[in-house]
């Protein structure tokens, strides 16, 4: 009876006792531990939220799930052996290599190309590059990063080595689709590339001694080389980068399909980029993730692709991802070459899955999350939300120039004139393909700007769709702040095949609405914070009164960071901070140990603007760190589902020098509090709910709790010294950063209508 009393009471007061405890206590009430009501479960579920967006969610009355429909027009001759049909539209997706109706026209990316001026655009390309795949000449003088001292596969852009160990192509009048003879080693770029020809003569860009590539003990020369290169395309591995690997495809192609380096080649009779669609009239077949448990790992089928389906409803929001053209998603996944560019996850030796530190990862993350969510459906005329998957920091880092192609309208000007051409040619495709952007003005279609500045450069023909965005700034006129010009949105190009330049098609909006708009978090993969309470680790003591480790400024101007990293180092430095007040500010030259460790032993953590968003604000809250924020007029991920200013200290950038002074005012009953205000919302920060990611997690936090340390800690607490937050003991899948979008997201449907 005192037993159930006692629970009694706790159910009574757990709302109010909350907001002091820092407990996160979703994860327990998941697991069944504690039995509360519906009521109390979605009020602590939702705490520190603004407005009803969570608990309406929570209670909304859930649809039912309906068959998907299945295409049945079918493609043309076969999509010439080389591509993927899409049975809705009756159009070939090409792969590298190939484009055109019925992927039959041929879409080469020579590895030996030269840059140009852009009037040269409008000539036949110089291509430097023989009928028999190598170089015309080697010592000639003109370098891309794609110049290749071997065999080039010209679908790809990518260069093999000649000789022994090299690529042999299949012959020239092999029937579409036939792989080379041989594939080859690859060599990745100039690192891997000789440095001289057989005689000495120097070779334009390339860094390795001849005979460690070519020379009798050469890597192209013979199995066992005594020098190998890192490993280039995702799918080979291996000491000498020739042993077959698996490689990354969003959603894994559902087990219907085989990844060919980011393109899905499906089963006959399944379609959509990522093989999960089924052709009228053909039974489900089982899928193949059994026999590959490296992918099991890590996807699973969509429930939308099972019949019957997993139950017998689901809530909202229902969501149609794109099945986009190639070009603007797979491809640009093949043309990547490396494999820890362009995705939140990658495959290493022996399929080990290794998750990318990849700081735009959330491009990649986001979609698969999508492709493999219940909220994903197969259905338009059912969707909320029509989601874009285009993959637009890919286009800006590793593959823009690269090699003379892909280019949206040439090669120059800034990296971002890409993506914004992209975009418009992106939404001109969708309305030629699909009724649906004209149905509501596109208010209903999701666009992610992960890039630095998010969507200040967005086109204006995306401006009425929902953003997702790291990059909350809120001025109404604004101007690039970046430091790095070839993102500088505000400097025009203009040249003869976009004579009007491309800034008349970017003006005129935000970076961001906070009303139809979400800054969203970064990607962070569970090895960033490997150290916090957020995993269990033990909760230690905060000895780190002030903590900041990362680019000072040091080589850069004062448009970095509006200067404010640079001034509160200089002060740090020039006073001495380190050791009068236990202050750490620096970059890793300045500040040295195991980065986790150190931002879960301190108090407050600075949070500045670099070119952009900053990727402190995730390392502050997923350490259990106070944010200090000095960014003026921006918002920072979630600002406006979160009651932040709960767990923050906000300083405008003209006290950024009083940053000392400010913090050390702040009493300790405040500090506690904020301390626990953080840990009802940390969990939310972080994307644990993919599910080799959730397993990764688990481990984590199994491996953490027998930790010698935690009993210590634990011990501590129920004596005299609480430590807030408290270390996280819940399902690490419940409510993270991807639920607490799709979350938002029901609240926003009536306003995309």
């Amino acid at each position: 009876m005192a037993f159930m009393l006692a629970i009694a009471v706790l159910q009574a007061v757990l709302q109010a006792a909350f907001a002091s405890s820092g407990d996160h206590l979703s994860g327990i009430i998941q697991e069944g531990k504690l039995h509360l009501s519906e009521d109390t479960t979605i009020a602590l579920r939702c705490a520190k939220t603004k407005g009803d967006w969570c608990a309406a969610f929570h209670s909304q009355k859930p649809v039912a799930w309906k068959p998907a429909p299945r295409g049945n027009k079918e493609c043309p001759d076969n999509c010439n052996n080389v591509g993927r049909c899409n049975y809705d539209t009756g159009y070939c997706d090409c792969p590298a290599g190939w484009r055109g109706p019925g992927c039959k026209t041929r879409q080469k990316r020579p590895c030996t190309n030269m840059f140009r001026s852009p009037e040269d655009q409008r000539t036949e390309p110089m291509s430097h590059i023989g009928p028999d795949k190598r170089d015309l000449n080697w010592t000639e003088p003109g370098f891309t990063p794609s110049r290749c001292y071997g065999i080039c596969d010209d679908d790809l852009g990518m260069c093999y080595c000649d000789g022994p160990m090299g690529r042999i192509p299949a012959p020239d009048d092999a029937p579409p689709g036939t792989p080379p003879v041989r594939r080859g080693r690859p060599l990745l770029a100039t690192h891997d590339m000789p440095s001289t020809t057989y005689d000495g003569q120097p070779v334009h860009g390339g860094h390795q001694p001849y005979e460690k590539v070519y020379g009798p003990q050469g890597y192209c020369n013979v199995s066992q080389p005594s020098w190998a290169p890192g490993c280039g395309p995702e799918d080979l591995a291996g000491p000498y980068c020739d042993e077959p690997n698996e490689a990354f495809c969003p959603g894994g192609c559902s087990g219907h399909g085989h990844c060919d380096l980011g393109f899905c080649r499906c089963d006959v009779g399944y379609y959509g980029h990522d093989c999960a669609r089924r052709k009228a009239g053909l039974p489900l077949l089982p899928n193949t993730l059994s026999q590959r448990p490296w992918v099991a790992e890590q996807v699973r089928e969509p429930p939308a692709a099972l019949e019957p389906p997993p139950k017998a409803t689901r809530k909202r929001p229902l969501i149609y991802v794109y099945d986009l053209e190639p070009l603007y998603q797979s491809k640009l996944l093949q043309y990547r070459l490396a494999s820890a560019w362009c995705t939140h996850r990658y495959y290493q030796y022996k399929n080990e899955t290794r998750f990318s530190e990849w700081c735009y990862g959330a491009e990649s993350g986001i979609h698969e999350y999508l492709l493999i969510s219940e909220h994903r459906t197969f259905d338009p005329d059912e969707a909320d939300y029509f989601y874009v998957p285009y993959y637009g920091a890919c286009m800006i880092w590793p593959v823009f120039k690269w090699a003379d192609y892909p280019y949206f309208h040439g090669p120059g000007g800034p990296r971002v004139l890409q993506v914004i051409n992209m975009l418009r040619e992106l939404v001109g495709w969708i309305n030629t393909t699909y009724p649906y952007w004209q149905r509501r003005g596109g208010r209903d279609h999701i666009f992610l700007f992960p890039h630095d500045e998010g969507g200040c450069w967005a086109p204006n023909v995306v401006k009425d769709s929902v953003w997702l965005t790291h990059w909350g700034r809120m001025d109404a006129e604004h101007t690039s702040k970046t430091s790095f010009d070839a993102d500088n949105y505000t400097r025009d190009y203009k040249s003869w095949y976009q004579p009007e330049g491309f800034v008349t098609h970017i003006e005129g909006h935000a970076c961001y609405d906070p009303v139809k708009d979400l800054v969203i978090p970064i990607w962070r993969p569970s090895q960033l914070y490997w150290r916090s309470p957020l995993v269990s680790a033990p909760s230690k003591p905060r000895d780190i009164f002030l903590f900041f480790r990362g680019d000072v400024g040091k080589q850069r101007t004062m448009m970095y960071s509006r200067g404010v990293r640079q001034k509160i180092y200089k002060l740090a430095k020039d006073n001495d901070w380190a050791s009068k007040y236990k202050v750490l500010i620096g970059d890793g030259s300045d500040v040295l140990g195991d980065y986790s460790d150190m931002l879960s032993r301190s108090v407050f953590c600075l949070v500045a603007t670099g070119d952009g968003w900053s990727a402190r604000t995730e390392d502050a809250v997923l350490h259990g760190c106070i944010p200090v924020i000095i960014m003026d007029n921006v918002h920072i991920k979630f600002e406006t589902l979160f009651d932040v200013d709960s767990f923050t200290v906000r300083i405008p950038e003209a006290d950024a020098g009083r940053i000392l002074e400010i913090l050390q005012a702040i009493p300790a009953e405040k500090l506690r509090s904020m301390q626990a205000h953080l840990g009802q919302v940390w969990h939310r920060y972080r994307y644990a709910d993919l599910p080799g990611l959730s397993s990764a997690l688990r481990k984590q936090m199994e491996s953490n709790a027998r930790d010698p340390l935690a009993k210590e800690a634990e011990a501590l607490s129920a004596t005299k010294e609480v430590r807030y937050p408290r270390s996280f003991k819940g399902d690490p899948r419940v409510d993270d950063a991807f639920s607490t979008i799709m979350q938002w997201l029901y609240s926003r449907i009536p306003h995309t209508r």
